[in-house]
Formats: C-alpha cells, sequence, structure tokens
C-alpha cells in the first residue's frame, strides 16, 4: 500500500491523509454519514440441537467461527435463520429414518414451518461420495432403493432442498453461505416452533381419544375440588408423552387411545407397541421404557 501511494503520487485508492496524502495511514472508514453498512457483516448465530452435539459438527462450526446456541429443538436439528432449517443425516441415520418413516413426518414439519426446510446429508470423509454403489442404480422405482425413497421424498416435498456434504468442514461452509444473505436466527422462536401446537393437538383431542379419557400422571384424585391441578398435572402427562423417543402427535393419539395413563403405558406389551407404532419405533419405546437405569 506504501509504494503504491509513492508510485501513485497520492493519487491511490486509499486516499490517505497523512503526509500530504502519500502514505496511506488514516484511511476514511466512514460509511453512510457513520450509518454501518450490513453489506459485510458475517453472520454467526446458529440455534443447534443438544442432541447433535454427541456429532463432530458442533465442534467444527465453533471452530469456524460460528456462535453455537445449544437448545431443545422440536424441529429440525440446526437453525441457521429465520428461513433455514436443516435436519441432519449421517448415512446410517438416513437409512434408519427411510426404514421407520421417520424422515417423512420431520420434512413435513420442516416444510409446514419454514420457507428454506433442508436436508444435510453428512457423508464421512473416509468413505465414497455416494449412497449406492452405481451398478444397482436402476430406471425403476423400486422400494428397497435409498436413491428411489429419494427421490420420492422430494415429489412429496417439493420445497425440500437437499445438501450433500463430505464431511463438517464442507458442511461449515455450506452453513456459511445460507446464512449470507439472510437475518440472524431468533433462538427463542426457533425453539418454540412446533412445541405448542403439538400439545394443543393432543388437548384437542383429548376429550375424544378413548371415550372422553384423558392421559394423567397414574395417580388418581381423589377429590374433584381443584380442577386446576388436574389440567396442570394432564398437561404435563401429554408434555411427557410427546418427548418420548419416536413419539409424534400422529402416533400420540393411538397411544392415548388405549392408554389412560402413562403407568398404562409403560406395562404395555412388547407387541401391542409394535402394533400401535409400527416394529421400529415400537421396539424403540419399550426398550426406554423398560430398560434399567443403572447397569447390572
Amino acid at each position: 500500500e506504501v509504494q503504491e501511494a509513492i508510485s501513485s503520487g497520492g493519487r491511490s485508492s486509499h486516499h490517505g491523509t497523512y503526509a500530504n496524502g502519500m502514505l496511506p495511514l488514516s484511511v476514511d472508514t466512514r460509511t453512510g454519514r457513520g450509518k454501518q453498512t450490513t453489506k459485510n457483516t458475517i453472520r454467526r448465530d446458529i440455534a443447534v440441537d443438544v442432541r447433535e452435539f454427541r456429532s463432530a459438527l458442533p465442534s467444527i462450526l465453533h471452530q469456524g467461527g460460528m456462535r453455537l446456541a445449544p437448545v431443545t429443538l422440536i424441529v429440525g436439528d440446526f437453525v441457521l435463520s429465520p428461513v433455514h432449517c436443516v435436519e441432519r443425516k449421517s448415512i446410517s441415520d438416513l437409512f434408519g429414518s427411510f426404514a421407520s418413516g421417520r424422515l417423512y413426518t420431520q420434512a413435513e414439519a420442516m416444510t409446514k414451518y419454514y420457507k428454506c426446510p433442508c436436508l444435510l446429508i453428512d457423508f464421512d470423509p473416509s468413505k465414497s461420495f455416494c449412497l449406492q454403489n452405481s451398478n444397482e442404480l436402476g430406471g425403476e422405482i423400486r422400494v428397497d432403493s435409498v436413491c428411489s425413497k429419494m427421490a420420492i421424498l422430494t415429489m412429496h416435498f417439493p420445497k425440500l432442498r437437499i445438501l450433500w456434504s463430505r464431511g463438517p468442514h464442507q458442511t461449515l461452509a455450506i452453513f456459511k453461505t445460507l446464512k449470507m444473505k439472510h437475518e440472524e436466527v431468533n433462538i427463542e422462536k426457533s425453539i418454540s416452533v412446533g412445541n405448542n401446537e403439538s400439545l394443543d393437538g393432543l388437548m384437542e383431542t383429548s376429550d375424544v381419544v378413548g371415550g372422553g379419557s384423558t392421559v394423567n400422571s397414574g395417580v388418581e384424585n381423589n377429590t374433584n375440588s381443584n380442577k386446576d391441578e388436574e389440567n396442570e398435572i394432564n398437561e404435563a402427562a401429554r408434555d411427557m408423552l410427546l418427548r418420548l423417543p419416536g413419539i409424534n402427535v400422529n402416533n400420540a393419539r393411538k397411544l392415548m387411545a388405549v392408554c389412560d395413563s402413562i403407568a398404562e403405558l409403560t406395562e404395555l406389551p412388547r407387541d401391542d407397541l409394535k402394533k400401535l407404532l409400527g416394529p421400529v419405533t415400537g421396539q424403540k419405546l419399550f426398550t426406554f421404557l423398560n430398560q434399567k437405569l443403572a447397569a447390572s
């Protein structure tokens, strides 16, 4: 910069004001009469579901300059902006989510609440960058083909964007690009997305599911003098039900049709749970409810 200023006789684009304008040691950085421009502002805030911290990606994002807010998200794994919500899937998670049908539910929720829902397929850098062998690809839709399932998923959700990443460092670059021209994420709003509607949806159906019975905490109230307290217990039990592994609004209603309390739910046999929730989700819930808290 100094050589450029000297050779141009002070006519450099830097227009310094020190030593007759020849040395650019005092550059006028004011823009718009003191108004700060947001054109080149680096947007760094990301809402991250706490369960994602079991992977290496949050650490890479933090090292890359992102400000992470660890929260419990009902919809998505990462919220980058008011319009971008990302559901991250490793290859093994992708196959499992297709088998259980959970990915459909997640895509439906993201599409409902965000303008640009994204499915991030996070590949292992040490493995090949493909979902299946090219020799296995065909021109027909097959139920055992993951590529066919991906095609069907995008047909059902045209707004869904697929992000292909070779590893966490490339994901960092993708996230930075997506955030570049959008406002910072509202952390509080991202936490509340999907939460109230899920609970309200159960409360609206509580009078008709199971012949008018509602899910309660399993402890009978022998007095009817305090209905507010009873409603508070029921609401807490519904919220607990929605937080059980694999449970969403749709299959929670099926459980409420056959169970009057959380205590009754814990006594359901494995086969009954599989019939109500499907083989994968039913087994997951049964294991959660019956697994010992401490290792023997």
